[in-house]
């Protein structure tokens, strides 16, 4: 069972959490997850979609309740 305890990371660990979740959350509906080596475009990876369509994704991560924006 995962750690809930998110006020033991910091902010940099939980960013990394969250990127890491984001990735697996969309390898498990079958779409390609490809890193990148240096974030310096505020791209954090790439997928694609079965039908060959390539999206540029950018994780942000927030703890507590506050305001969350999906584009």
């Amino acid at each position: 069972m995962p750690n809930m305890n998110w006020a033991i990371l910091n902010s940099l660990q939980l960013g990394r959490y969250a990127e890491y979740f984001a990735k697996m959350e969309f390898a498990s509906y079958g779409l390609e997850v490809f890193s990148s080596e240096v974030d310096d475009r505020g791209i954090d990876f790439i997928v694609k979609d079965k039908t060959g369509r390539f999206s540029e994704i950018q994780v942000k991560s927030l703890r507590g309740t506050g305001y969350v924006f999906a584009q």
